[in-house]
């Protein structure tokens, strides 16, 4: 039976990995979704990164009614889906489309929603502006090539995506290697410790008094013959005494973390069904003696006492 320290050497990396597996992921579609597929998205939310120079604009310059903004360069920016039926550009809309430049590359641009000039089935011309200047500009927009309307600039983080993703190699690197911090850790650590856990113990004849202080041994003496003295038998195990009543586990003898402890074999249920660990006994000092001996009494007369005589009657 583990205790509850045991337990949580075994849980605790488990929780840690799997918030450590939502954080990654996280991390993922924040600095690495758009190098992979620009156009995806996450709950009709897509991120770009922004790494052109915007001036600096003087409000005085902006006629009423107009929009311009500063944006840093090196800024990642989330947009939202362009819908052009359930959600059409506004004027003053900041939003965001891919076009070809010369070397038939695909290039996100920025501009500032002014009107539509032209429909044309597949593609749509559009009137807009920089971010920084009023000077309009026309653009033939194909259909789904408008990644969506800005709803939030992040600075910086672009810079950081450009560095981690500059080179392919570098970028599925940094991708592996935050997977194995984040996430490979402390699932090793946990199959470290199941390992551990399973090897047993280097000491299989019983508790080795040979450890413990003087304290812990009077403890251990004391409440190891009141369980004899009972009637129960004690069995070595690894690193802790096995207490039977007849042929069944009564629970276990041993000494952990520098307290000794007899762990109860009986799952206690309270009113609201929830796990009771009130079978964990721990005997910190020597003062507390009688009151484990009280409760050992008083689980073993709840749990154990029918034992002796169900046997006799089934005789």
């Amino acid at each position: 039976m583990r205790n509850l320290a045991e337990q949580k050497k075994i849980t605790t990396p488990i929780i840690w990995a799997f918030i450590m597996a939502i954080v990654y992921a996280i991390i993922f579609v924040v600095l690495f979704l758009n190098t992979f597929d620009v156009k995806a998205d996450i709950f009709g939310y897509r991120f770009y990164d922004y790494m052109e120079e915007s001036a600096e604009i003087d409000p005085d310059e902006v006629d009423e009614g107009e929009k311009m903004l500063t944006i840093k360069a090196g800024s990642k920016i989330l947009v939202k889906a362009y819908d052009y039926e359930k959600d059409p550009l506004e004027k003053n809309d900041v939003f965001a489309f891919i076009v070809k430049n010369d070397k038939n590359e695909d290039v996100i641009i920025t501009q500032v929603f002014y009107n539509i000039y032209a429909e044309d089935g597949e593609s749509t011309i559009y009137l807009s502006h920089d971010v920084d200047s009023m000077n309009l500009n026309s653009y033939n927009i194909v259909s789904g090539n408008i990644l969506g309307k800005q709803v939030a600039v992040i600075p910086y983080l672009g810079l950081i995506t450009e560095y981690l993703c500059y080179y392919d190699w570098l970028k599925y690197l940094s991708l592996v290697l935050l997977a194995f911090i984040m996430v490979g850790i402390p699932i090793w650590v946990c199959a470290y410790r199941v390992k551990m856990k399973n090897l047993g113990s280097p000491f299989p004849e019983g508790v080795n008094i040979n450890k413990l202080s003087i304290e812990n041994l009077y403890i251990y003496e004391n409440m190891r013959q009141f369980l004899l003295d009972g009637g129960m038998k004690i069995d070595k195990g690894y690193d802790c005494d096995l207490v039977y009543v007849r042929n069944v586990l009564f629970g276990v003898l041993h000494v952990t973390n520098g307290n000794v402890y007899i762990n109860i074999n009986k799952d206690f249920q309270r009113y609201d069904n929830k796990l009771d660990r009130s079978g964990y006994i721990c005997i910190p000092r020597a003062s507390s003696l009688e009151t484990a001996k009280k409760r050992v009494n008083s689980i073993y007369k709840a749990y154990f006492a029918n034992l002796r005589v169900r046997r006799r009657r089934a005789r």
